[in-house]
C-alpha cells in the first residue's frame, strides 16, 4: 500500500465542540487523519453505477465526504470512487473505498419536490497505488481551502 508523506497528517488529538446551548467541551478526536475542506470545484462519484455524484465537503488521506441529490433511496455498493475538479483537469480515478455512512441532510435544506432529497456520504479509502497516492498528495497540497 502506498503511503502519503507524514507531513500531511499531523497529530490533532483534541477537538473543541460547542453544543446548541452554547456549552463548550473538549473531546478526543477519533479520526486518524486531519480533514481538509475541498475547493468548490471538487467533486466525487461512486463506482460502478455513477448514480451518486456530488460536491466534496471534506477530504483526508483516509477518506472523504460529499453531498449529492438523490431520487428516493439509492442503495449502491461501491467498488471505488473517482475525484475530479471541474477546472484544472485534475482527475483521480478508481480509488478503492468503503461507504462508512450515508445520511439524509436536515429538512430545511431539502428540495421541495417529492422523493428527492439531499444526502451526505462518507467513504473510507482502501489501498492506493503509487500513482493514486501521488495524485492525492497533490490534491491535498493544491486544492483545499482550509481545515475541517
Amino acid at each position: 500500500m502506498a503511503r502519503l508523506p507524514d507531513r500531511l497528517h499531523p497529530f490533532h488529538g483534541l477537538r473543541l465542540t460547542i453544543s446548541p446551548m452554547g456549552e463548550e467541551a473538549v473531546e478526543t478526536e477519533r479520526r486518524k487523519f486531519m480533514r481538509f475542506l475541498a475547493q468548490d470545484t471538487a467533486f466525487a462519484v461512486l463506482r460502478p453505477h455513477f448514480t451518486k455524484l456530488g460536491k466534496i465537503k471534506d477530504i483526508s488521506e483516509g477518506g472523504l465526504s460529499f453531498q449529492y441529490v438523490a431520487y428516493e433511496r439509492q442503495k449502491e455498493e461501491s467498488s471505488g470512487i473517482d475525484i475530479f475538479l471541474t477546472v484544472n483537469r485534475f482527475y483521480l480515478g478508481r480509488i478503492p473505498c468503503k461507504i462508512r455512512y450515508e445520511i439524509k441532510l436536515d429538512e430545511r435544506y431539502q428540495i421541495p419536490i417529492d422523493r428527492i432529497e439531499r444526502r451526505r456520504c462518507g467513504v473510507q479509502f482502501g489501498q492506493f497505488t503509487e500513482e493514486q497516492a501521488a495524485k492525492l498528495e497533490f490534491f491535498l497540497k493544491n486544492h483545499i481551502t482550509g481545515t475541517a
